[in-house]
């Protein structure tokens, strides 16, 4: 079920009611990996664009274009991101979101969503964004490794249906990306964890919440009188303590290679178990 969006009629001397748009909704993502960046921006020119392959959302077929240098002269300073339909269809309604990955298809700060759109085969089949993100600032955004990023892109088709109701329907919940950006920018941090030279910056309240064994130890009556700011953890590996904070905030485990994901679930296994 979508979001919906509600609109008050009041009447002197009637009762109020809530008249409601609830959103029959589909959603899909596609994610589309750019590798060599630098030369695509070096040898393609302004207007020049990129495909994705074609995809399917809601019965839908659907296309990016990637514009590297620039969708027109007046937009060159910019990367351009559309989305078209390749469906012979009229009246599609359907929302969208641009949002570049970094490593581990962790979401990065470069996001824009649409509001819902008119997709259709005579006028409109094609919506985005001609500024999607300025080239200097994408660049010194540490989304590129290796000259290569990952762009995900997330359609939801929508029906909107008029009923009378009382209820709210609460919005999906985005929790653990937002507890993830909160371990990754160590703000609030009041803890931090050495482990074999590399530090790692949390928060006592969250790892108490989610641990009987750090509430005992951060906030339980086996804490530091002294309520020690830095704590040397011994016997664990940095990546593996990393992977384990990482599981802690989001429920989660991070992106690993298949040839690594066994060796890492073996240590997480042993570092639970202590």
């Amino acid at each position: 079920m979508g979001n919906t969006s509600s609109a008050r009629h009041s009447h002197k001397g009637s009762s109020e009611t809530i008249s409601t748009l609830r959103a029959k909704s589909e959603t899909g993502s596609y994610l589309i990996k750019v590798v060599g960046y630098n030369s695509l921006t070096k040898g393609i020119g302004i207007g020049e664009f990129i495909c994705s392959d074609v995809f399917t959302v809601g019965g839908y077929r659907w296309q990016i274009k990637f514009y590297p240098a620039g969708e027109t002269i007046e937009n060159e300073k910019f990367i351009g991101l559309f989305l078209e339909l390749q469906s012979a269809a009229t009246d599609v309604k359907a929302k969208y979101a641009f949002t570049i990955l970094r490593q581990n298809n962790v979401f990065s700060h470069i996001s824009r969503t649409a509001p819902v759109r008119n997709f259709n085969d005579t006028d409109n089949i094609s919506w985005g964004y001609s500024k999607f993100v300025e080239r200097s600032k994408f660049e010194d955004s540490k989304s590129l490794k290796n000259d290569a990023f990952t762009i995900k892109c997330t359609i939801t088709l929508v029906n909107l249906k008029a009923t009378t109701t009382y209820s709210i329907t609460a919005p999906p919940s985005n929790l653990s990306r937002h507890f993830v950006h909160l371990l990754e920018s160590g703000h609030g941090s009041d803890v931090t964890f050495v482990v074999k030279g590399e530090e790692f910056k949390a928060h006592r309240c969250v790892l108490a919440a989610r641990s009987a064994v750090f509430s005992a130890k951060l906030l339980g009556c086996m804490k530091d009188v002294d309520r020690k700011k830095t704590i040397t953890i011994h016997d664990i590996e940095p990546e593996t303590f990393k992977s384990m904070l990482y599981f802690v905030y989001s429920d989660s485990l991070p992106y690993f290679k298949k040839q690594d994901l066994r060796l890492m679930a073996q240590h997480l296994l042993i570092a639970a178990d202590r």
